[in-house]
């Protein structure tokens, strides 16, 4: 087994980064491995990433007890709108469609703020704020997905996920006629996210030796202190003066 992860020609420890350039044959090499490993990783079997755009029409709450009950809806001016939260949940995995390509099927899990503006004074003026949750959308991919492994069986995976990475939203009031209080209010959300297929394998990899971490950089001190302080440790002695 190899010790820490040493440079055979230079004697220094590696680290993570770059390969060093050789500028004679212009380009990053790496120095040899120094022997191959069997290691358990997680791979990457397949991934894909989708951008989704979701319209959806809200009905402004009014009602008894609710956020825009005492509000006067005939002066909404502009909509803003913010995600609080966005979630991707993987459903359904179909059986295989052919050489092992299936059919994930995905929701979206989106929470929102909405908030009704009224811009005819100096200042814009919040009339009033709901969230509102969008959980009935759903769309489908085809990625590959292989069956559960013999050597780890069904705790090895494959294993399907889907991420959000990125998400906005956008929307404006319900074209009414002037005088008219405004009822909906119609919302345009886009969701960034990723789908991807991993499951547990060994995997024969060469290698340089162990990781050895680098010395802790200290954090800089904003202001000098004399350490230990000699002149304040202890009282002042009386002064003798010479004969």
């Amino acid at each position: 087994m190899a010790g820490p992860a040493i440079n055979p020609e230079t004697g220094e420890f590696m680290q993570p980064g770059l390969c060093p350039f050789n500028p004679e044959k212009g380009r990053r090499e790496c120095p040899p491995a120094s022997e191959k490993d069997c290691v358990v990783v997680e791979k990457v079997f397949d991934q894909c990433f989708k951008e989704d755009i979701i319209v959806k029409n809200f009905s402004v709450p009014k009602g008894p007890g609710e956020p825009c009950e005492k509000v006067d809806l005939t002066r909404v001016d502009r909509v803003e709108c913010e995600v609080l939260s966005a979630e991707c949940v993987v459903v359904d995995v179909s059986p295989p469609i052919a050489d092992n390509i299936r059919i994930i099927t995905v929701r979206q899990d989106v929470e929102v703020k909405i908030e009704l503006f009224d811009d005819s004074g100096h200042k814009p003026k919040l009339l009033c704020t709901f969230t509102e949750t969008i959980t009935d959308f759903f769309n489908q991919v085809q990625l590959y997905v292989p069956p559960a492994g013999v050597l780890f069986g069904p705790d090895g995976g494959p294993f399907v996920f889907c991420e959000v990475v990125n998400s906005t939203c956008f929307c404006s009031p319900e074209t009414v006629t002037e005088g008219e209080p405004v009822k909906n209010v119609i919302c345009t959300v886009k969701i960034c996210k990723i789908i991807e297929v991993t499951a547990f394998v060994k995997l024969l990899i060469p290698v340089y030796g162990f990781c050895v971490p680098r010395p802790c950089e200290a954090a800089p001190q904003q202001k000098e202190i004399e350490c230990p302080p000699i002149e304040d440790l202890f009282p002042p002695q009386q002064e003798i003066e010479d004969p």
